[in-house]
């Protein structure tokens, strides 16, 4: 299934169903509080359009602590790039982020 947005993932079941069914998937981590998401998602439409082989996902990191600690994630914002069911790169940290410095990632680890 193509999608223009990003879906929620809400639990760490949905979280390996996507990830399975799925053969490129991107998933963004956020919170509704941190003024660094905040600059990430104004500029996440422009990111899915640029990678529109992907489906997009996002988390919302303190709603899924469980998940959070599975994936060893503990800053936002934050991406993980899956091809056929295997991570092949993540950007995990609790500094701000650029779309160009998103942009360039997820370039970087799929070519």
């Amino acid at each position: 299934m193509k999608m223009n947005k990003m879906n929620k993932i809400e639990n760490m079941e949905q979280y390996y169903e996507i990830v399975e069914k799925n053969e490129k998937v991107i998933i963004y981590w956020n919170t509704l509080f941190c003024p660094d998401c905040f600059v990430s998602r104004r500029f996440m439409p422009e990111i899915i359009n640029d990678f529109k082989e992907f489906n997009f996902y996002k988390i919302e990191k303190n709603a899924n602590l469980e998940l959070d600690k599975h994936l060893n994630i503990y800053g936002v914002p934050s991406f993980l790039i899956f091809v056929n069911n295997k991570e092949i790169g993540r950007l995990v940290n609790k500094k701000r982020k650029s779309y160009q410095e998103v942009k360039d990632f997820i370039t970087k680890t799929i070519s």
